[in-house]
């Protein structure tokens, strides 16, 4: 019986090969890595960096918002709501590429609100992240 769709077996050396080329390809033609967006009154900034949400707690006020900017170069990611497997549906930035950036709208009451990234919810560092509302 013949398979329907092959890939290639490619040997860790050559992944790595394959990822250096792609290293040196960006380094060469000056891609930049994204930055963080200037800071706004009454926005509490995230970044998505090294797989985590940096800081990984914030602390605002009701009527602020939070604002979360992927700065990985290569890497999606979202802020989600809730718990892996237990969206709560408050907010999703939905997918989020190199330099974007999602904000919430201002919270409306006080109250611990819990999030991940939909895309790394194993991750430590990208789950049961919190942002804590206070009056």
């Amino acid at each position: 019986m013949s398979a329907l769709y092959s890939r290639p077996v490619r040997s860790p050396l050559q992944r790595i090969g394959f990822l250096l080329l792609v290293a040196l390809a960006c380094q060469s033609s000056g891609c930049a890595s994204p930055v963080a967006p200037e800071p706004q009154e009454g926005v509490t900034d995230v970044a998505i960096r090294n797989l985590a949400f940096t800081p990984k707690e914030v602390t605002i006020k009701v009527g602020e918002r939070v604002r979360w900017t992927n700065l990985e170069s290569l890497i999606l990611h979202t802020s989600t709501s809730g718990a892996p497997g237990a969206a709560d549906g408050l907010w999703n930035s939905g997918t989020l590429s190199s330099g974007e950036s999602f904000t919430t709208e201002p919270f409306g009451e006080a109250g611990e609100f819990v999030y991940y990234c939909i895309h790394h919810p194993n991750t430590a560092a990208m789950r049961n992240a919190m942002v804590i509302v206070e009056p």
